[in-house]
């Protein structure tokens, strides 16, 4: 049985062949390499008035997944940790829910306030409620004392030699010095490290100036500033209005290295496949430039972003950084792209109805980007795939690009639902895909591949991509468009280990858990993907229409998912000789 392994601790396996193929994540930073951390946070006045509301004399408690049916009346009021909730039935009270979605039946009555955090409210136009309705998106931290909860607000525990920061309460502005870990472990740079000033500053009751400057040591190079072993990222935007409701303008600076495709793996998934195991699953290149762009953010979730780039990309090449295991083994080569100096516009839509980030039980997520790229000095474009030494040497340009430029157009989506389909099932529902819309040929980072060991995880690593599947070319990626559908139930068994409070440290400093699971869910899930080259020829598609769907590659499968860590067993469709794959993930598949 061939295995996949990805989680935080030190799993291998080995297929029939004797090789072992890995996947395991680290992410000491959970930002992209331009975008600033924002960390949710439930008010603290709102978690106080639901802590004391929790721990009122008089409040009645319930746990896990609870229903009030429609016979059955309760005097006072009422708080449930966790879900989901059904009422169907009276509550003479008020009602608190807390991390966990409430759904009101015809005939519910509440006599008092009714405020969920954590969760969302349903079925409202059903009931009869007395009092104010209030749903907050972000869950309470909290940890049990007794019959009573105590706040538990989230920390950055990201890892930090240095963090020096000074906070004007009257102005409510803030400053910072972090020397942190900044990114995902690679072959390319070994573990970033960022180091550098960071300002939240309260110009005037309507305008503020977030801003950093960061300095970037890539571990795996030998400290050379020739070779690209230091880069930057600086970043600085005025923001009017509100916390919610605002418009922003701002400028960035930067050379970074990013991935390829950054999609389908979790940043800390790819991290730690590399750490651990000697197992990249990314490629990467340099961006090297700045840009220009203003957010219009009209609610909470839902922003707009425009943005104008002029930088230089340029290849690199995969070092030699020490890994836990398999450390005597070659790292795979990395790529060349289609170096070059890049000038694009690039439109983005972010629309976020999920109850949770990382566990959503209800809603939608949505990412949109259309992208207008022109690029000059462009060398590589269609010619040599790999580079074994640094710097990279210029190749000449390819046939039809002889002066050295491409235009082209190129647009992505995400699209994600996640819908209750009973008080403990869940049907979750995620489309993607894109790619190269009008102009030239894509430059090959921006192009695509599907596989192992996500979002396919039956097939081989990049085996759904373009090219001959018996050559290692087509484990690059070179398609010019994708298109992807995942779909699974899942149902929860409704028990816990660890406490009732999620990885954090009270406010008396006592009793840090660092390890909760929740669950199991049984999930059932299924998979379909297509990746191909747009064009006249011969496996080609023309550029107006779609593949067949009898051409699209699936896969199905089951799993465990206990919240930390999931197990997952997958089948391929058609490949009826192809093993059973086993799957160990960190978080949810998607």
């Amino acid at each position: 049985m061939r295995e996949t392994l990805i989680l935080a601790l030190a799993l291998s396996a080995a297929s029939p062949a004797g090789a072992q193929d890995s996947t395991i994540a680290i992410r000491s930073d959970p930002r992209g390499p331009l975008d600033r951390l924002e960390v949710r946070q439930l008010p603290r006045d709102v978690a106080e008035e639901v802590i004391r509301f929790f721990n009122g004399p008089g409040t009645l408690h319930f746990s896990g997944a609870t229903r009030i049916p429609a016979a059955r009346g309760i005097d006072g009021d009422v708080a449930i940790l966790g879900g989901p909730v059904t009422i169907a039935g009276r509550i003479s009270g008020g009602l608190v829910v807390v991390n966990g979605d409430v759904i009101f039946e015809p005939g519910a009555v509440v006599g008092g306030d009714v405020i969920v955090v954590g969760g969302s409210i349903e079925g409202t136009e059903h009931a009869a409620i007395a009092g104010e309705m209030r749903a907050y998106r972000d869950p309470l931290r909290y940890r049990r004392q007794g019959d009573e909860i105590v706040y538990a607000p989230r920390r950055d525990i990201r890892p930090r030699w240095v963090k020096a920061r000074q906070y004007d309460a009257e102005r409510g502005s803030s400053s910072r010095f972090v020397v942190a870990f900044g990114g995902t472990y690679n072959r390319v740079e070994g573990l970033p490290i960022v180091f550098g000033p960071r300002v939240d500053v309260r110009l005037n009751d309507g305008m503020r100036l977030q801003a950093d400057a960061q300095g970037i040591f890539r571990t795996a190079g030998d400290f050379s500033f020739q070779s690209g072993d230091f880069g930057y990222r600086a970043r600085g935007e005025l923001v009017f209005g509100g916390r919610f409701s605002n418009i922003g303008f701002g400028a960035r600076g930067y050379d970074v290295v990013v991935p390829v495709e950054p999609w389908p793996l979790k940043d800390y998934e790819a991290g730690w496949a590399s750490f651990l195991l000697h197992e990249d699953y990314r490629d990467y290149y340099r961006r090297d430039g700045g840009s220009v762009f203003a957010t219009l953010r009209l609610a909470r979730p839902v922003s707009l972003t425009a943005e104008f780039r002029d930088e230089r990309q340029s290849s690199v090449v995969a070092r030699d950084p020490w890994t836990l295991f398999r450390s005597d083994r070659t790292w795979r080569a990395n790529p060349a792209i289609s170096a070059g100096r890049y000038r694009s516009a690039v439109a983005s839509f972010r629309l976020d109805t999920r109850s949770d980030r990382s566990a959503p039980t209800s809603g939608l997520f949505l990412t949109g980007e259309y992208e207008v790229g022109e690029g000059t000095d462009v060398t590589n474009a269609f010619g040599e795939i790999f580079c074994f030494q640094e710097p990279c040497p210029p190749p000449a340009p390819a046939p039809g690009l002889e002066d050295g430029k491409l235009t082209y157009q190129r647009v992505f989506f995400d699209l994600r639902g996640y819908t209750r389909v009973t008080p403990a099932g869940r049907f979750n529902l995620r489309l993607a895909g894109g790619g190269w819309v009008g102009g030239d040929p894509l430059p090959r980072q921006r192009r695509f591949a599907l596989g192992y060991p996500d979002p396919l995880p039956g097939y081989g690593f990049r085996q759904v991509g373009c090219g001959d599947p018996s050559q290692f070319e087509s484990r690059v990626v070179v398609c010019d468009r994708v298109l992807l559908a995942q779909a699974e139930f899942r149902t929860h068994l409704g028990f816990d280990f660890g406490p009732e409070w999620a990885n954090d440290w009270g406010d008396d400093g006592e009793g840090y858990e660092p390890f909760h699971v929740s669950g199991p869910d049984i999930v059932v899930f299924a998979d379909a993907g297509r990746a191909w080259q747009v064009g006249p020829g011969a496996g080609e598609i023309p550029s107006d229409r779609l593949p067949p769907l009898g051409s699209f590659r699936t896969d199905v499968g089951l799993g465990l998912d206990f919240g930390p860590i999931g197990f997952y067993f997958a089948k391929v469709l058609d490949q009826g000789d192809r093993p059973i794959t086993f799957t160990v993930r960190m978080g949810r598949r998607f």
